[in-house]
């Protein structure tokens, strides 16, 4: 063999000793890397890869952000509900608490001829908070059934309510609140059921708590839109004391009074007796909480426009 050519083939076997030692120092090779892992890599890059319509369908970034407006709002909550009392709500007096909460009330109460009257809703609803100060109230408008002789079932007039918390501190910090309430129905109501027009109702609910006692209460004014005449003008004063007891009790006494100011009982005073025991917030799964509640209104004046009935609560929040 020619000197040039032994040469030439002993770079050769040399170079090709030493390619897997230079890939070995190679800061950028990692020797630990199977293909197997080269390929998955490969295949969830593929994945990645979108067609144009279908990145038009789903802009890049959006779920996220769509993602990242929800948490924002569940975290807003979290800190407006975490700045005021944890009470419970009462059966029959409003609260001035900002809630995330589905709740559905029923009444039961007897009526003439042997009829009872189931009320499903009780004018409530989905409350949610929209900002620091305020929630909403979207109700579920009413249904009342008279049996097993009564008059045909319908709904009543859609309930809407707007809170704005004046001022609040959780336990440590002073345990009380304080709340503008603007509650309204729209009339929407069969004409058996539904009061026919427009009623606003604003109140101004307060509540302080010692320890594990607290009391809430409620002053409002009923103002018909029209035919005042008909549905009259009433002032109501709600007020419910409870006591937060152990295994996630809250037995309460209410206090429910209506002035009739205007309309067919003008002059007229009723007072309710409201005995009642809470249970909750119980977890039951992820961030939603159960509670509920139970009582008897019970007349404790001459005049009233019925004797009595039993109230039942459900509140599902998050």
């Amino acid at each position: 063999m020619k000197p040039r050519l032994k040469s030439a083939a002993l770079i050769g076997v040399c170079a090709s000793l030493m390619a897997p030692g230079a890939r070995a120092s190679d800061p950028h090779w990692d020797g630990s890397e199977s293909f197997s892992q080269r390929d998955t890599k490969t295949e969830s890059a593929q994945e990645t890869i979108q067609s144009p319509a279908d990145q038009a369908q789903n802009p890049p970034g959006q779920e996220k952000k769509h993602l990242s407006l929800w948490r924002s709002w569940l975290r807003m909550g979290e800190h407006a509900q975490a700045t005021q009392p944890d009470w419970l709500s009462p059966l029959a007096t409003t609260s001035g608490r900002l809630k995330q909460e589905f709740r559905f009330d029923t009444f039961d109460q007897p009526s003439a001829n042997g009829n009872r009257t189931y009320q499903l809703g009780g004018s409530k609803g989905l409350e949610f908070i929209t900002s620091p100060r305020t929630q909403l109230l979207l109700g579920v408008p009413t249904y009342t059934v008279v049996s097993p002789n009564g008059p045909l079932a319908g709904f009543g007039d859609l309930p809407l309510q707007l809170k704005f918390r004046i001022a609040s501190a959780e336990r440590s910090e002073g345990n009380y609140m304080l709340t503008f309430i603007l509650a309204a129905t729209a009339p929407t109501g069969s004409h058996r059921y539904g009061a026919g027009d427009a009623v606003l109702t604003p109140t101004l609910a307060a509540g302080k708590g010692w320890g594990r006692i607290d009391v809430q209460s409620t002053l409002g004014l009923n103002l018909p839109a029209g035919s005042t005449a008909k549905l009259g003008r009433q002032l109501q004063w709600n007020t419910a004391f409870q006591y937060q007891a152990a295994w996630k009790l809250w037995p309460e006494l209410e206090v429910n009074s209506t002035f009739f100011k205007t309309g067919p009982h003008a002059g007229g005073k009723q007072v309710f007796l409201t005995p009642g025991l809470g249970f909750g917030r119980m977890r039951i799964g992820g961030r939603f909480r159960f509670s509920s509640a139970a009582g008897m209104q019970i007349a404790a004046t001459a005049f009233h426009t019925y004797n009595h009935r039993w109230i039942f609560s459900e509140r599902f929040s998050f």
